[in-house]
C-alpha cells in the first residue's frame, strides 16, 4: 500500500519508477553459448582428436603436429574471451584452485633446469593453454548436470564413430594387440571407453526414469562392449570398479558423511590387513590384483627400474616437463637402458615395432618430470580434487542431478588414482585422462552456480 501512495503522490507516478529501474539488457545469444560450445570442443579434442583414424608414431606422439596446435590456440583465444568477460567468477576460482596452478607453475619453471629446454617450453606451454581452456569452462559452463550431461552426449558420438569404424574399416581398427577404432592406439580407445562406460552409467543414475534408464543401460554396455573389444585389462577393471563405486557413493550420501568416513576408514583397513595377511605368508599382493597373477605387469618392472635409476640422477628437479621421452632418436633415454634389459634390444625412432615413451607409472613419471616436488604438489592436488568433490556430493544444498554428477567426477579421480600405478596420466601432455583431471579439478574447486549463467 505504501509503494501504491507514493506513485499516486508522485508528480510523475508510476512513470518515474519504472525510469529509475530499466530493463536488464541480456546478454547476446552468441555470448551465452560459448562456455557450451568452448566445452563440446574441448571434449571433442580429447575424445576424437584431430586427426582420427591416423597411426601413432615417436615423431607424431613427440612433436605434435600443426592442425593440433591450431585447435589448441583456437580454444586458448575463446577461452581468453571467456576469461574476461566472466572475471568476477574467475578471479575467486583462481583462488581456490591454487593446487592446479602450484603443478602447473613447478612445471613451467622446470624449464630453467630442463634437459632440454627448448621442447620444455613447447610442451609446458600447451598444458598452460589447456589449463585456461579448462578455466574458462569450469567458470561459464553451469551446473554439473550439465557438465555431465554434455560429456555423455560427446561420448556417444565417440563410441558410435568406433563401432561404425571397426564394421566398416577392419583393416585400420583391428591390431595384433586389440581393437582402436578410430584412435591411434588400442589404449587411448581403451582409456575413452572406460571414461564412457562410467559417464554413461552416471547419466542414467543421474534422473533414473524408464526411458532413460534404458537408453543410459545401452550406451553404458555398448561402450563396455567396445573396450573389451579393445584388450584394455586395465581400463576394463576401472571401468568395473567405477560402475561399482557409483551406486554406493550415492547410498553413503544418503546415509551422511559420517558413515560414509567409517565406512572409508573400514576399506583401508580392510585393505591394510589383507596385504599383510597375504605378505606374512610370503605370499604375492600384488600378483593377486592382475590378470593372470602377472607380477611383472607385462614387463613393465624393467620400465620402473630404469626410470628409478633415471631419477636417482636427478631426484629433486627432474628433467623438465616434457624433456625425458620423445625427444630424439639421438637422445633417446633408452641409449641409456642396461644392458640384458628387453628396453636395450628395442629398436629406436621410426625403426620402433614399439614405442616406449612413458614410464607406465604417472608417479614415477612425474618425479622424471619435476622431481618430489612435482609428485607432491600434483597428488596433493588429485587429493584435494577429491575432497572438494566430496563436499559437493553430501551437501544438502546439491540436488540430486548435481550429486550425482559429483559422485561420477569422483569417481574418475579415484579411478585416476589407481590407473597411474600401472600407466601415466598425471600432467602427461597429450594423454586423454591427463586433460580430462585438470577439468574435473576446476569443476570440483569452484563454487556451484546459483542459477543458469548468462
Amino acid at each position: 500500500m505504501t509503494a501504491a501512495l507514493q506513485g499516486l503522490t508522485s508528480p510523475i507516478g508510476p512513470a518515474t519508477s519504472a525510469a529509475q529501474h530499466p530493463r536488464v539488457r541480456r546478454t547476446p545469444w552468441l555470448l551465452r553459448v560459448i562456455p557450451a560450445a568452448l566445452y563440446l570442443a574441448f571434449l571433442a579434442y580429447m575424445f576424437i582428436g584431430v586427426m582420427p583414424m591416423s597411426d601413432a608414431s615417436a615423431i607424431t606422439s613427440g612433436d605434435g603436429n600443426a592442425n593440433e596446435r591450431l585447435a589448441v590456440l583456437a580454444m586458448t583465444g575463446i577461452a581468453l574471451v571467456e576469461i574476461v568477460r566472466r572475471r568476477r567468477v574467475v578471479l575467486p576460482l583462481l583462488m581456490r584452485s591454487w593446487p592446479i596452478w602450484l603443478v602447473l607453475g613447478w612445471f613451467c619453471a622446470s624449464v630453467v633446469w630442463a634437459a632440454f629446454p627448448d621442447i620444455a617450453v613447447r610442451r609446458v606451454s600447451v598444458m598452460v593453454f589447456i589449463c585456461i581452456i579448462a578455466l574458462a569452462i569450469a567458470a561459464g559452463i553451469g551446473p554439473l548436470r550439465r557438465t555431465l550431461g554434455l560429456m555423455a552426449g560427446i561420448l556417444v558420438v565417440v563410441i558410435a564413430g568406433d563401432l561404425a569404424v571397426t564394421a566398416l574399416n577392419p583393416g585400420f581398427a583391428f591390431t595384433e594387440i586389440g581393437v582402436r577404432g578410430y584412435h591411434q592406439q588400442k589404449n587411448v580407445a581403451g582409456l575413452v571407453a572406460m571414461l564412457a562406460v562410467i559417464v554413461g552409467f552416471g547419466w542414467t543414475l543421474a534422473a533414473p526414469r524408464p526411458g532413460r534408464i534404458l537408453a543410459g543401460l545401452a550406451f553404458t554396455l555398448a561402450a563396455f562392449g567396445f573396450l573389451v573389444l579393445t584388450k584394455s585389462k586395465t581400463s576394463m577393471m576401472l571401468a568395473l570398479l567405477g560402475v561399482a563405486l557409483l551406486p554406493g557413493m550415492l547410498i553413503l550420501r544418503r546415509l551422511g558423511p559420517a558413515t560414509a568416513l567409517f565406512v572409508t576408514l573400514l576399506g583401508a583397513g580392510g585393505v591394510g590387513v589383507t596385504y599383510l595377511g597375504v605378505t606374512a605368508f610370503g605370499g604375492d599382493f600384488v600378483g593377486l590384483l592382475t590378470p593372470g597373477n602377472d607380477s611383472s605387469f607385462t614387463g613393465r618392472t624393467q620400465i620402473w627400474d630404469f626410470a628409478a635409476s633415471e631419477i636417482a640422477r636427478r631426484p629433486w628437479t627432474g628433467y623438465g616437463f616434457g624433456s625425458f621421452w620423445d625427444v630424439g632418436d639421438a637422445n633417446d633415454p633408452l641409449l641409456r637402458a642396461p644392458p640384458g634389459s628387453w628396453l636395450a634390444t628395442l629398436k629406436i625412432g621410426e625403426r620402433a615395432d614399439v614405442v616406449i615413451n612413458e614410464a607406465h607409472n604417472g608417479y614415477l613419471d612425474l618425479r622424471l618430470q619435476g622431481g618430489a616436488p612435482a609428485l607432491a604438489f600434483a597428488v596433493l592436488a588429485q587429493i584435494l580434487t577429491i575432497l572438494a568433490l566430496a563436499v559437493k556430493l553430501f551437501s544438502r544444498r546439491t540436488g540430486r542431478p548435481d550429486a550425482v554428477a559429483a559422485a561420477t567426477y569422483l569417481v574418475i579421480a579415484l579411478v585416476v588414482l589407481v590407473h597411474n600405478a600401472t600407466e601415466s596420466s598425471f600432467w602427461m601432455r597429450g594423454q586423454v585422462l591427463a586433460n580430462v583431471s585438470i577439468l574435473i579439478s576446476l569443476l570440483a574447486f569452484r563454487r556451484e552456480p546459483e542459477r543458469e549463467p548468462t
